[in-house]
């Protein structure tokens, strides 16, 4: 897998080698290194809290922040927050959705131009326990690309632990096309993979990201930590698949969001 440096709008990343092409092909997974320089951090990491608390001193869970703990018919307990398209209202997203190196290098991991499908970021709160795990699973599964020529890059907004909830991925499981979800929670909003492979923890300090398929495998345990755990993603997909049967020419081409 190639090296990298730390990026930020502007500052490239080295570019993607031929080493790091067969490895994400055959793994489904890249640890991409640094992909935020330290100074990035507290910039990103407020907009984040911004973007997922109203009021002063974050008193509030924002309208449109998902709880993906939910349970139905009972009180939310907000232990696995989710929002979407934080680049849309947050200039300091939309900064990083737009980096031309990143972009560069997700064509070359999936084989040609790409476009945004979306970002997201990920809030583990402190004190949640069983509340804040997120259960194994194919992203594709709720995306519905076909072909799944998609991923995503993880970036680490805290050191990811496994005390903390860090990814874990099952290896190449991306390869087996799409494996059968189950609701093992009748109650549960989300959808449990249905397998017995073995997951592997991947910890990576703060500001380091990883990259994903759509049809990897993957989850992150509880957040058993006084300390939240924030991850914020971001999305591309190939730019000639279909979405729930229709082609995707509404999302946005990464290069011309580089290129504004």
């Amino acid at each position: 897998m190639s090296a990298t440096t730390a990026g930020g709008a502007g500052q490239a990343l080295i570019g993607t080698g031929t080493d790091e092409v067969a490895a994400f092909a055959r793994d489904g997974v890249l640890n991409w290194g640094p992909f935020l320089r330290p100074e990035e951090l507290d910039p990103v990491r407020a907009a984040m809290e911004r973007a997922f608390y109203a009021g002063a001193e974050g008193e509030a869970v924002a309208a449109d922040v998902r709880d993906l703990s939910e349970r139905r018919g009972k009180p939310l307990e907000y232990g696995l927050l989710q929002k979407v398209d934080l680049w849309q209202t947050e200039p300091v997203f939309a900064a990083l959705v737009a980096r031309p190196d990143v972009v560069a290098r997700v064509e070359a991991l999936l084989g040609g131009p790409v476009r945004l499908f979306r970002d997201h970021a990920f809030y583990k709160p402190a004190g949640k326990g069983e509340a804040s795990n997120l259960v194994l699973h194919q992203d594709n599964r709720y995306w519905h690309l076909d072909p799944p020529t998609a991923a995503t890059i993880w970036v680490a907004l805290d050191d990811a632990t496994v005390a903390n909830g860090c990814v874990h991925y099952v290896l190449g499981s991306h390869t087996r096309g799409r494996i059968g979800h189950e609701r093992t929670d009748p109650d549960s909003v989300l959808v449990e993979a249905v397998t017995d492979e073995e997951a592997v923890p991947y910890p990576v300090p703060a500001g380091s990201a990883l990259i994903h398929h759509a049809q990897t495998l993957h989850g992150s345990p509880p957040n058993t930590t006084p300390w939240p755990r924030r991850a914020y993603c971001v999305v591309y997909m190939r730019a000639d698949i279909l979405r729930r049967g229709e082609p995707v020419t509404d999302y946005p081409l990464a290069t011309e969001l580089a290129a504004n």
